[in-house]
């Protein structure tokens, strides 16, 4: 299926939640946050939350500065 993640284009396997899709693409987990849809998906639910072909996914790191 193909998936948008921060505008860049991915084809991945089906039955994908966004757990899996985090870990098989290495992508950071401390202090990030994933949007699927626009909508944001709580850490907890990362595992749960079923992927389907077309999604957009957001990621948004948060930076520490001042």
């Amino acid at each position: 299926m193909n998936i948008m993640i921060n505008d860049k284009n991915y084809i991945v396997a089906d039955e994908l939640t966004l757990m899996t899709l985090i870990e098989k693409l290495t992508l950071p987990q401390s202090g990030s946050v994933f949007a699927v849809n626009e909508q944001i998906i709580a850490k907890q639910y990362w595992d749960r939350t079923r992927l389907n072909d077309g999604d957009h996914i957001s990621l948004f790191q948060v930076i520490a500065g001042g």
